[in-house]
């Protein structure tokens, strides 16, 4: 069915030997065909499922769910698959189309073997199955409890410890396994403990998830294999909350303890995700109030970071109350209490102009320019001055200190904005283009000769070409992306501007586009490029363009980069006649 020597030229000469052990071991199972598509289970250090698909030119193009098929074309497991169904007869690919699977049989005749068996030869092989993997004896044991009666909860805690155990992993695949033994225990662990009452539910699921954090200290899971444990703990535990058969004074002190300790990186959110009763929220602001009060009468050491943060937390939910009730004053005086640096003074001071209070808006500005001591927070300042000033109807000054901001920071963004306030402002500047212009221009020219770390963050060439395709000055941003390393997506919208009249340079540029993008190798990128190869093809046909510089660009990206399998799916698809 599939040609064997496409696979040996496509697949590494590692992944061809060791696909070839694992055909030889028998490691294929579950082969489902069905017309030109195969799928199938393969054993290697953990069970894959494998597809493969002959295209209509013949070749195979194969997916698997083992980590190296992100950056293989034919990973060991797509051999083992296409050898063994190369290896089937006429006759055996006739009955596995027929019957759609061999694995019904297979299930009919294991069956059929185990019902033969005597009772205490079945028992014996049960048990020896369970012997090898602890977690599936701990399970049986917990069905064999649970049919006899409740499981108490001195037991269900030692399970949860059992479940979780302490223990270094860090590979994806060992991670992997960790939580999916987790997964099969608490599938179990979880229901028994939905039998209990109330407070031993709640104290399992808080022993649970104390448990949960500890073991994740030691475990790397950037794979995320936890999180439906995770979320079945913080759901469990945030429902719970409002059963217990606790004074509305204990949840509050419980809520309150638990938000102000932040103690564990998985938790439901405090109190967010306890949906606590209008009672007990009160309770909880009144716990808040006291604690702001004892703290600022202790002294707070604000450029302590930790206690400031601390008293921002306690006075964060204060001030949404106040927001909620529409207390603006209350607002004002809690985030006064806090106030220490510019960033601070600056939000008293939006608070300020929203109320259309502009005379204490420009005191607390001052304040704010008082304590700026950093370069980006005298940047702030000036820019919500700019705000200010407009409200105030003081254009001029607003134009000047605007016009300043972009001389130390020049952008294209920048230059946007200028435009745009000359519209509140009705400040106009006739020769703003230009400055912005030859600004620009010198920024560039001096960034490419010199070796100063000036404007080092800043690609005043880019800039430039934005600017220059803003206002249509095309051969200027056509000399520019010749001579400069330029963004992707500027090249993308300079390639579209020129289409018309320089056909074979828009072409080159699209291509240098594109191919960036491949390289990325990963889908998202490859539908991007995809999609940009069909939004080409659009437009030069709906103006009646010639279309071969095009088909010939995709000749070449699919020359270029034949091992990159899904988008060479993805061109097959929409642009078949140029392979």
């Amino acid at each position: 069915m599939f040609d064997l020597n496409d696979i040996k030229q496509r697949a590494a000469s590692k992944s061809l030997d060791l696909g070839c052990e694992l055909f030889a071991a028998n490691s294929v199972s579950k082969l489902l065909i069905i017309d030109n598509q195969v799928m199938a289970s393969v054993m290697g250090q953990f069970k894959y499922k494998v597809t493969l698909e002959k295209s209509t030119d013949g070749q195979c193009w194969a997916s698997c769910t083992c980590p190296a098929a992100d950056y293989q074309e034919i990973c060991k497991h797509a051999v083992a698959v296409a050898l063994k169904v190369n290896s089937l007869s006429v006759a055996e690919l006739e009955e596995v189309n027929a019957n759609g699977t061999t694995q019904d049989n297979e299930r009919s005749e294991l069956i059929a073997w185990f019902l033969d068996k005597p009772a205490n030869e079945l028992t014996d092989i049960i048990m020896d199955f369970l012997d090898k993997s602890e977690h599936e004896y701990d399970k049986w044991l917990m069905m064999m409890a649970s049919d006899k009666q409740v499981l108490g909860a001195g037991e269900l805690s030692k399970l949860i410890t059992k479940a979780l155990p302490k223990k270094q992993v860090w590979g994806w695949s060992e991670v992997n396994s960790y939580f999916a033994e987790a997964d099969s225990l608490f599938e179990m662990i979880l229901p028994a403990i939905a039998k209990l009452p109330i407070e031993q539910q709640w104290q399992l699921n808080l022993k649970a998830l104390i448990r949960f954090n500890t073991v994740l200290e030691h475990i790397d899971d950037s794979g995320g294999f936890r999180f439906e444990i995770e979320g079945s703990l913080n759901q469990n535990l945030s429902e719970l909350f409002n059963q217990l058969p606790w004074s509305d004074e204990q949840k509050a002190q419980w809520i309150f303890e638990h938000f102000v300790d932040y103690k564990y990186d998985v938790f439901p959110s405090v109190p967010h995700d306890f949906n606590i009763t209008p009672s007990v929220n009160t309770l909880f602001l009144s716990l808040c109030a006291t604690a702001v009060e004892k703290r600022l009468q202790a002294g707070v050491d604000f450029d302590d970071w930790r206690q400031k943060s601390a008293l921002t937390r306690l006075t964060s939910v204060l001030i949404k109350h106040a927001q909620a009730q529409g207390d603006w004053q209350e607002q004002l005086r809690l985030i006064k209490l806090t106030a220490h640096n510019s960033d601070d003074y600056l939000k008293i001071m939006a608070l300020c102009k929203a109320r259309n209070d502009l005379l204490d808006a420009e005191y607390y500005l001052q304040q704010a320019y008082q304590r700026a001591n950093k370069p980006n927070e005298v940047l702030a300042c000036k820019r919500d001055e700019i705000e200010i000033r407009l409200e105030l109807s003081e254009f001029k000054a607003a134009w000047a200190i605007a016009w300043q901001l972009f001389i130390d920071n020049p952008s294209f963004n920048g230059f946007k904005d200028l435009q745009t306030l000359q519209l509140k402002t009705g400040v106009i500047d006739a020769e703003l283009t230009q400055k912005v212009e030859q600004l620009l221009l010198s920024l560039s020219e001096q960034k490419a000769q010199s070796s100063q770390r000036l404007h080092r963050f800043t690609n005043y060439t880019s800039e430039l070409l934005d600017f220059y395709i803003d206002q249509n000055e095309i051969e200027k941003a056509r000399s520019l992306a010749a001579k400069h390393e330029v963004k992707s997506n500027q090249l993308i919208t300079l390639a579209g501007l020129i289409m018309t009249q320089y056909p074979q340079e828009s072409i080159d540029l699209y291509q240098k586009s594109i191919s960036d993008m491949i390289g990325q190798t990963n889908n998202n990128a490859y539908r991007e490029a995809t999609n940009l190869l069909i939004k080409i093809e659009k437009n030069l046909k709906k103006a009646d363009a010639d279309c071969t510089l095009l088909y010939d660009m995709i000749a070449a990206l699919i020359k270029d980069f034949k091992q990159k399998r899904n988008m060479m799916k993805l061109l097959r698809e929409y642009f078949p006649d140029c392979f």
